[in-house]
């Protein structure tokens, strides 16, 4: 501690010798403008500045602890590092004793109280300079600085000064001029938590309320009675949620349960990496970790594909299991297919949006808190997003719209997920009738689909980098018509194995030489991805419907295997007796809340810190993990709350219309 302020004194009598911001110090700047009578006004706030600056150059221990809490810097500032924050609580040192029951020496430290009241403020500014890295990811980070300074500072008057500290510092800075810094003040704030107490109050006594209820809702005797008041039975609801396959009524596949628990895993991993770059660290290190990740290991962020081909298959092969169904709908009149095409999309619909909806309610409960209490600018407000934009969730088109737009933005696969469904149960009320037409069209999306996505890469001409690639994400990732690949092989697969078909990988590679071919093909693009600044646009799209497509046919082809194990390969089988675990079948009940909880939680715990988390491998491994603890356990009533009782509800809603189905 006494080298720390022997090194602060130190800084201080050279501040006068060399002038400005050597030493980095915003709020050294701020107090010599004051002291320098630069600003004509005479406040509280300038007076008490004035006697924080003079209480710094004679070493007053109260002085040194409010410039140790603000924050310092200027290093490694052209690739990344935004943050010198300081620390709050060596700034709450100055207004009252901390830590007295660590230590008994140097207790004048801890006595040595400031004569008036100091409060922790951020301030925010834009660099405007052209050594800082910038992307086309997002915009520029923001450099976030801390201030211990006089409570008496009130907002506006806190802005003015630093304003004229800033033009002040600019114009005599040598080291701000080698940078080319033109810093900006952008705002100030002063991380203040518990004014939204009142609404996290109301939250937390919502939910006590509705876990009050709903058990004595489950075991009255109404519950008994009522049909839909029994989809609300807790304890019945509990012990669903935890049965094997086979205990239910309902059949279900194993196997695909295991493919959405280890799906939603991976993503989970991947989303804290991702999600800490575009939140609170904005280094080249972790920038570097993920362009690894989305091309090293590309097939990570592809686990999503996972999901959009076990929906196409159940949507498939469940119609088409239905022969009651299929017979209702291809002599019904067209009146009586429109009122039972609504009631299917209703299903559809209660088993997506309550759940969604609650994130949605949670997102901009806890960014409303961030905006107040956190440290950091938020870089994509949540809050303010899903207030404007909230709709387009409600109606699932959020995908529709630009991703700097969306409401929770992870949710676009919902988006898709249901556009996807209302195309598939069209044809399929269409092939009841016209089957061959249907078959023909299926085709002809296939092949579409794979001639738009090459032929957009090369139109729009995107370089082989995650930053050009990202820009156009509009187009190629969260696009209905690039995604549609993967639920058409889905589906496709659904048909072969409803109508007891040949496996349709089979049937396109029937002979040694077809399989060589594709691997001859997939072995000449890797190739060219190594090397990214070769690899053209026209390579790059056929890598990525050649990744999605193969991730896509292996997953439908461990469905397929699973209903043949025994005529399957020992590395097959090996995969599928381990995705059919007993220990993933409770598991896949929790991947939807997981999905849609995780990236709000990772988020919640980055702006709750009070400096950016290092990008080291080992602790990104330890966050995955503590992640996925956290957002297991949070699923648990999330699933049983609202999501089982709702897919209880939508099952309900077809009772009276629609024959009994398999169930996923």
């Amino acid at each position: 501690m006494m080298l720390m302020l022997f090194l602060l004194a130190l800084l201080a009598t050279q501040s006068d010798l060399v002038g400005g911001l050597e030493s980095g110090s915003l709020l050294l700047d701020l107090t010599q403008l004051a002291a320098g009578n630069a600003t004509r006004e005479t406040t509280t706030c300038v007076e008490q500045l004035r006697e924080l600056h003079n209480a710094w150059q004679h070493g007053h221990s109260w002085a040194l602890k409010a410039f140790d809490a603000s924050g310092s810097g200027y290093h490694n500032f052209m690739l990344g590092n935004s943050f010198w924050l300081g620390n709050r609580w060596t700034c709450r040192s100055l207004n009252e004793q901390l830590l007295q029951v660590f230590t008994q020496r140097q207790e004048q430290l801890l006595r040595q109280r400031a004569p008036f009241v100091h409060d922790y403020r951020v301030v925010y500014l834009r660099a405007n300079s052209p050594w800082q890295l910038t992307l086309s990811l997002k915009e520029p980070p923001l450099l976030h600085i801390g201030l211990c300074v006089p409570h008496s500072c009130d907002p506006l008057q806190l802005d003015k000064l630093l304003r004229e500290t800033l033009t002040a510092a600019g114009q005599r800075m040598e080291r701000l001029e080698r940078l080319q810094l033109r810093p900006e003040l952008v705002y100030t704030k002063q991380p203040a938590p518990g004014r939204l107490a009142f609404r996290w109050l109301l939250l937390l006594a919502f939910s006590l309320l509705l876990l009050l209820l709903l058990p004595l809702l489950g075991r009255s005797r109404w519950a008994g009675s009522s049909r839909l008041l029994a989809c609300f039975d807790v304890a019945n609801n509990w012990r669903r949620l935890w049965q094997l396959p086979g205990a239910g009524r309902t059949p279900e596949i194993a196997v695909i349960h295991g493919l959405r628990v280890c799906s939603a895993f991976v993503l989970l991993g991947f989303h804290v990496v991702w999600y800490q770059f575009f939140s609170v660290n904005h280094s080249a290190n972790l920038a570097a970790k993920l362009a690894k990740l989305c091309t090293q290991h590309a097939y990570l962020p592809a686990a999503l594909e996972v999901f959009f081909v076990v929906s196409g298959f159940l949507t498939v092969s469940n119609f088409l299991g239905n022969d009651a169904l299929q017979r209702c709908i291809a002599s019904d009149t067209l009146g009586g297919n429109v009122r039972r095409f609504g009631r299917q999309l209703a299903q559809r619909y209660l088993r997506l949006a309550p759940l969604q909806l609650l994130v949605v309610l949670l997102s901009v409960l806890s960014f409303g808190h961030h905006r107040v209490a956190s440290v950091f600018h938020l870089i994509e407000p949540l809050d303010e997003l899903c207030s404007r934009h909230w709709w387009r969730n409600l109606l699932f088109v959020q995908n529709l719209y630009p991703i700097k737009e969306m409401c929770c933005n992870w949710t676009w696969s919902l988006g898709c997920d249901m556009q996807f469904h209302i195309i598939a149960m069209l044809l399929l009320y269409v092939h009841t009738r016209h089957p061959q037409l249907v078959r023909r069209l299926v085709l002809m999306l296939l092949l579409a689909n794979v001639l738009y996505t090459v032929l957009l890469q090369i139109v729009l001409d995107v370089p082989s980098t995650i930053e050009a690639m990202y820009g156009v994400g509009d187009w190629l990732y969260t696009s209905p018509l690039v995604r549609m690949l993967s639920y058409l092989i889905g589906g496709i697969y659904g048909y072969a194995h409803a109508r007891g078909l040949p496996e349709p990988f089979a049937a396109l590679f029937p002979n040694k030489l077809a399989k060589c071919a594709l691997a001859a093909v997939a072995v000449w693009l890797a190739f060219q991805l190594q090397v990214l600044q070769l690899a053209s646009p026209a390579a790059m799209g056929c890598a990525l419907v050649l990744l999605r497509g193969g991730i896509s046919t292996a997953t439908a082809h461990l469905i397929r295997c699973s209903f043949q194990i025994d005529r399957s390969w020992k590395v097959t089988r090996w995969l599928v007796q381990f995705l059919e675990l007993d220990w993933f079948q409770p598991l896949n009940r929790l991947t939807y809340a997981l999905y849609l909880l995780n990236p709000l939680i990772i988020l919640n715990l980055y702006y709750s810190l009070s400096d950016a988390i290092p990008a080291d491998v080992g602790l990104l491994i330890f966050l995955c993990v503590a992640h996925l603890v956290i957002v297991l356990v949070l699923s648990v009533p999330l699933t049983l709350f609202f999501e089982l009782p709702f897919n209880r509800l939508s099952n309900l809603l077809l009772a009276s219309s629609f024959p009994k189905s398999k169930s996923s």
